[in-house]
């Protein structure tokens, strides 16, 4: 135990960057701004967030005391919890156990496989914890205060959350380890997280068309109403995943057998799969991982004519930064879907949805008189899905260990980081450019207000990039072991899109001041454009300073 227990910290440690955190942090205390304006703007995210749902969880509460089933809540949240780790799970189980680059210096150390794949399997769940404390710990609240409960059912309560996500994650973890030992994914690693995010992304739409398919209720009283009248098909959505229903009523029978049996059954069911996850890690962890090392080489004939096209600088460091991000399926994973989401939710919420009152918004957005209010929304839209891609933000952090290639290539920094505004641009009006047909479908949108709107927009685009390669030249993210967290893991999204809204606040302010003013709309609109250009003009420059100095930056 007390190696699995040392390699267990060094895994947590290596993961979350722990012992990098403090000493930047907290010894050599450089930049601390950075670590109070992540925890501010997690803060602020979790804040809203809880605020939306618990609001849902109190109307689904009463609704649950209504059919006398106060255990209903629970078992439908709980449900929930465990299908979203079920699903979501299965691809950082695949990601941490065979493509982190720590494998290879796991293996040849004195450790059994079971140890080393329980250490990652842990990570993975200290991970799901973050998100089921969203998704659990407010509905356990609710139901503990609602019903008056004491404190055996929170301690209850607590072994049933810690327990939670066991189950769902060891049927991940078992299924990707034989999976692996088979048909040898890792050669075509690249295809399977495609397809994975693909499977996510549909259940995803297919939970939001449910949800939006039905009446949006604005009362508990109507929410009470519309479950029991579907009280059936909750009912049925537990019961296709048994342990969500052990979990509630170890929760709601806290003080009865009942409860104590279902608790027993609960935590028994997950040490078995927890077991036979460790067995199946013993015995075919290791023959996964050497298979995966083999690597077939295709045979293709490559002729010299073929192999040799001449092209201008600028057009192949574009090529270069494209082939870059897009070889990378959780590079494209992260930022294209955008395309697809923004729109589909758009559509169906407003579509799927007659309580919206479509009719209403088409009647001011179809008329040309209308077009300033048309145009700055669409100005504000641009913005917000050009900072939440995380393309720019991360345009050197990508290439992690390898910009040193980058820095020996004979072409100045400001073509190469030309190339990457470009590219994060173009990639930014292909983001957009579905929610905009979308809108201009069902709002009826004059052409003319369009062609406004774009005018306004594109600077707007630009400015966002230049932003996000700004803070991502002046502090790249180099140190990363998995392509993920070139991302995910890295703070400068979340600068970039904290600067995004700043941006939209400021120019909201600078419309409203010139409005009380009387200025006119046209007036308006040709000021705004001009500041965000003047801004792009001075921000480039910046950019281009701190990207020359990146570049010419001694290892």
């Amino acid at each position: 135990m007390k190696k699995f227990i040392s390699l267990l910290k060094t895994q947590i440690n290596s993961y979350y960057g722990i012992s990098a955190i403090k000493y930047k942090y907290f010894v050599e205390k450089k930049q601390r701004w950075e670590l109070d304006l992540a925890i501010f703007g997690i803060v602020v995210g979790v804040a809203v967030f809880l605020f939306i749902y618990v609001m849902q969880l109190e109307g689904l509460f009463a609704a649950s005391i209504a059919l006398n089933q106060p255990q209903l809540m629970l078992a439908i949240v709980l449900f929930l919890g465990q299908i979203v780790t079920l699903i979501f799970g299965f691809f950082w189980v695949i990601s941490v156990f065979y493509f982190s680059d720590d494998v290879k210096i796991l293996l040849p150390l004195p450790l059994q496989p079971y140890e080393i794949l329980l250490s990652k399997y842990t990570v993975i769940l200290v991970n799901e914890y973050a998100v089921l404390a969203l998704l659990l710990l407010p509905a356990i609240a609710i139901y503990g205060i609602g019903t008056g409960a004491g404190i055996l059912y929170y301690l209850i309560a607590l072994v049933v959350f810690l327990f939670s996500p066991v189950i769902p994650l060891s049927i991940d973890s078992i299924i990707a380890l034989w999976l692996m030992r088979f048909t040898n994914l890792r050669k075509k690693k690249d295809f399977f997280t495609v397809l994975i995010s693909i499977l996510a992304l549909m259940f995803f739409f297919v939970f939001q068309y449910f949800v939006n398919r039905n009446p949006q209720y604005t009362d508990k009283d109507a929410v009470v109403d519309f479950l029991i009248k579907n009280a059936d098909l909750a009912k049925m959505a537990t019961k296709s995943f048994p342990p969500s229903l052990w979990g509630a009523y170890a929760m709601s029978d806290y003080h009865s057998l009942y409860g104590f049996f279902n608790l027993l059954l609960f935590i028994a069911v997950s040490l078995i799969f927890t077991g036979f996850l460790a067995l199946s890690a013993q015995k075919v962890y290791f023959k996964a991982l050497m298979a995966g090392q083999e690597i077939g080489a295709k045979k293709k004939t490559v002729t010299l004519e073929r192999s040799m096209k001449a092209s201008g600088a600028l057009k192949a460091l574009i090529l270069r930064e494209w082939k870059l991000f897009i070889r990378v399926p959780v590079y494209a994973m992260n930022v294209l879907p955008v395309a697809i989401i923004v729109p589909f939710i758009f559509f169906i919420s407003f579509v799927g949805n007659p309580q919206m009152g479509l009719e209403k918004a088409v009647q001011y957005t179809s008329s040309p008189t209308n077009w300033f209010w048309v145009s700055i929304v669409g100005l504000l839209v641009s913005l917000f899905l050009t900072g939440s891609t995380s393309l720019s933000s991360t345009a050197f952090s990508r290439e992690g260990k390898m910009f040193y290639i980058s820095k020996i290539l004979p072409i100045s920094p400001s073509l190469q980081l030309r190339a990457k505004l470009i590219l994060g641009s173009l990639v930014s009006i292909f983001v957009i450019l579905p929610s905009y047909i979308v809108g201009w479908y069902i709002f009826k949108i004059p052409l003319v207000t369009v062609a406004i709107t774009v005018f306004l927009s594109l600077p707007g685009v630009l400015l966002i990039n230049i932003l996000g390669l700004l803070i991502d030249s002046a502090r790249p993210f180099f140190d990363w072991d998995n392509p993920q967290k070139a991302m995910k893991g890295n703070v400068n999204v979340l600068f970039t899109l904290v600067l995004t809204l700043l941006s939209l606040i400021i120019i909201l302010t600078i419309i409203f001041l010139l409005k009380t003013f009387n200025v006119s709309e046209i007036l308006i609109a040709i000021l705004i454009e001009i500041l965000i250009i003047l801004a792009d003009l001075k921000l480039y420059s910046l950019t281009k300073d701190f990207a020359t100095k990146l570049y010419f930056e001694k290892e």
